[in-house]
């Protein structure tokens, strides 16, 4: 009688995650993992591949060896008030969440130097042989690199999330008799279900200001914020994979497109003048404000490009050092978020 082999469907992967620094599996102290929603994933381990060059006189290659290892990865997600995200938003950020008052459900953080480290397993479950098996990859000591939240048009906020890790590795269990068998941990979390933000509804500003406070008559068709935290694998003797993670400066920045209403935006380019942004999302769950404080526009670019067509500026502006107040204190930042939890 013949086997016929069943491949995997991308509906058997899954990621889950928790806000950990265990460097490697003998570090371990978390017990509980997230699962976390995505749209696309890009999580990989790989090592690099060298040939040796040694001459042995009949043209022939012979010998190679998979030296320093990388792990990292991506996830796309659907951006929500829901604690995924949140925990997204602060290892982006670098820092923590400052409760406002005895108000717990004002929270507020801007850019700092903390590395908050995440432990992230992606499994891949099939069945071999007749045996329904899970397959996982598990990443140490990742840093969030980037971090992007797309609005544009009619469509879904994503938020895409790129990170690097110090370590990875491999594992797999007969999943039969338990569905999390050969996990890295007891208790696995799924997410509370969620309001998606989408353009339309759940935007409820983005907003410029010029130098003195005034609002910029500024609409966007698309806009976009990034942030960068320039995270770079430290490569050491005797490091299978990296032997430390560093980080540079952090990069905030707006961008998009804008209908063309006045020279306003140009004006504060060509005059070295300072903006400030700020983007509201609001859904059932709460509202998240992001500012950035103080920054300069790229050079806006606004040219017709054919007939019947609505005559648009590109706009990208760079954060810089600025200020923010919270609760009667001021906060050095080049960005920062509030988050406003629904009452209940």
């Amino acid at each position: 009688m013949g086997t016929i082999k069943s491949f995997t469907d991308t509906s058997a992967v899954s990621l889950a995650y928790a806000l950990d620094d265990a460097a490697d599996s003998t570090e371990l102290t978390t017990t509980e993992l997230t699962y976390l929603p995505f749209t696309q994933e890009g999580f990989q381990l790989s090592k690099d591949s060298q040939m040796s060059t040694a001459i042995r006189g009949d043209r022939r290659p012979s010998g190679s060896k998979n030296t320093k290892g990388t792990a990292a990865g991506s996830a796309t997600l659907e951006f929500g008030i829901t604690p995924f995200v949140v925990d997204m938003l602060k290892a982006a950020m670098m820092s923590n969440w400052i409760t406002h008052g005895t108000n717990a459900n004002e929270t507020f953080m801007v850019d700092g130097e903390i590395k908050q480290y995440m432990l992230v397993e992606k499994r891949v479950r099939n069945v071999v042989d007749g045996t329904l098996t899970n397959f996982f990859e598990r990443y140490y000591g990742n840093l969030s690199n980037e971090v992007g939240i797309e609005i544009g048009g009619s469509s879904l906020v994503t938020m895409s999330v790129s990170t690097m890790a110090v370590f990875g590795d491999t594992t797999k269990a007969a999943a039969d008799v338990e569905a999390d068998a050969g996990g890295m941990v007891t208790t696995y979390v799924t997410p509370e279900d969620y309001e998606i933000a989408d353009a339309s509804n759940n935007i409820k500003k983005v907003t410029l200001f010029d130098a003195d406070g005034n609002i910029l008559p500024v609409t966007f068709s698309t806009v976009s914020l990034s942030i960068t935290n320039n995270v770079r694998e430290q490569e050491a003797v005797g490091s299978e994979f990296a032997g430390g993670m560093g980080m540079g400066k952090v990069n905030a920045q707006v961008s998009g497109t804008i209908y063309y209403y006045d020279d306003s935006i140009l004006d504060a380019h060509l005059t070295n003048k300072y903006v400030k942004a700020e983007i509201v999302v609001e859904t059932l769950q709460g509202e998240v404000t992001f500012t950035l404080p103080k920054a300069k526009a790229e050079a806006p670019n606004a040219n017709a490009g054919g007939e019947n067509q609505d005559y648009t500026q590109s706009l990208t502006l760079n954060g810089e050092a600025g200020e923010v107040e919270f609760d009667g204190i001021t906060y050095p930042c080049v960005l920062a978020i509030k988050k406003v939890v629904a009452a209940p």
